[in-house]
């Protein structure tokens, strides 16, 4: 019998990793509150103060419809009646380099099923790591860079279909055969949900309803075929839930492995990095071959975000020579939305203008005592400020 693959469903929007930033920072402070109480919701006011998200209806307590968003996410569950913030949690509100890619190359190795946060869970069940067996079919079929890819019903045919478990090396998800598995009930939405908000790894994208690998075979060595993110960090089910969610959610420093896709940066790119994590991110998005056709294919243009010269014209034995831009604050990855990787947040900029809006940010941001921008739309009002002093 194939297991059931469960998510939440519906509530993308709360999965999106600077919206988790957010949840964790205002429960942090949570921790141990009584959850459900007579008289008020002791999550609401903070929650909706501090994220900006709405947790509707205003007539339901939030942990009684938001408590599959709290405990999928790994952030939080409840131990009798009060609210239990988790080690991945404070991690992530505590610490401003810890990053998406951190967040989910750990997320990535220990969710499984039997998952707590799901009424039928059963800890007899044998254990699956879903999102180790996806990233290892998408590693063992790569090809080149942009036809890596697996389609839902690839994920039910080959992957649910076959029981894969995430434990079976590479060979076995290359040798993989179609079966007749088809989603059941919600379980086609709910597996799509999850592909689209793995997809935030800086290694994927979900596009076309389809996941694609983004990653060169130099990525691949250089980190092994991504060893740390396909294989399963192990933890033995317990009938107990709420010691499950601890055991699987609990931190500890050999468990954290990130990884910087050194090559998608150049030279030039000194200029803006300084070796600081949060800027080395945008560069990776930046630099992301996959990202800049998708993004051309959506929007089809020649013409420069700032100086607006087109490029073909400027120099017409060239194809197009406009590089991408990522506008959002340095420590975002690309936003997700019910389609999948949003392009809504990428500019097409000549490669003078992007050098020089680098320089422009390193500039602000010196002069602002800060590491990166607070907030979209400050992004993109120091974006605005660089476009607007560009003497044409």
């Amino acid at each position: 019998m194939n297991r059931i693959w469960r998510w939440d469903q519906g509530r993308l929007n709360y999965f999106r990793f600077d919206n988790l930033q957010l949840i964790a920072q205002a429960i942090l402070g949570l921790d141990g509150t009584i959850i459900n109480s007579a008289n008020i919701d002791p999550l609401r006011y903070i929650l909706e103060a501090q994220t900006g998200l709405p947790f509707s209806p205003q007539n339901y307590k939030v942990w009684r419809n938001y408590k599959r968003v709290f405990e999928c996410s790994m952030l939080a569950t409840s131990i009798d009646n009060h609210l239990f913030v988790s080690d991945i949690a404070k991690k992530i509100a505590e610490n401003t380099d810890f990053e998406a890619d951190d967040y989910l190359s750990f997320f990535a190795t220990h969710f499984r099923y039997p998952f707590p946060a799901f009424s039928d869970y059963n800890a007899d069940e044998p254990l699956v790591y879903p999102f180790c067996a996806l990233l290892k079919y998408l590693i063992a079929h790569f090809e080149q860079l942009d036809n890596t890819f697996i389609t839902l019903e690839d994920v039910f045919s080959k992957i649910i279909g076959n029981n894969c478990t995430g434990f079976e090396d590479l060979y076995f998800y290359k040798t993989l055969k179609p079966t007749n598995r088809k989603p059941v009930g919600e379980e086609q939405r709910q597996v799509r949900e999850m592909l689209i908000f793995i997809s935030q790894l800086s290694i994927l994208k979900w596009h076309t309803s389809k996941l694609f690998l983004d990653v060169s075979a130099a990525d691949l060595l250089q980190y092994n075929n991504f060893e740390n993110l396909t294989t399963p960090v192990f933890t033995q089910s317990t009938a107990v839930k709420v010691n499950d969610f601890i055991a699987i959610t609990t931190v500890e420093d050999i468990k954290i492995k990130p990884f910087d896709i050194q090559s998608r940066e150049l030279a030039s790119d000194d200029l803006f990095t300084e070796g600081k994590r949060v800027r080395v991110s945008h560069i990776k998005i930046e630099r992301s071959s996959l990202l800049r056709k998708l993004f051309f294919q959506y929007r089809p243009t020649t013409i420069c975000d700032m100086c607006e010269k087109d490029m073909q014209k400027v120099y017409s034995w060239t194809d197009n020579l406009l590089e991408i831009h990522h506008v959002l604050p340095l420590s975002s990855c690309l936003t997700i939305t019910s389609a999948g990787t949003s392009l809504e947040d990428i500019v097409p900029l000549c490669p003078n203008c992007h050098r020089s809006v680098h320089s422009y940010y390193k500039i602000w941001l010196n002069q602002n005592l800060t590491n990166d921008f607070r907030s979209k739309v400050e992004a993109f009002g120091v974006y605005g400020e660089a476009k607007n002093k560009i003497a044409i």
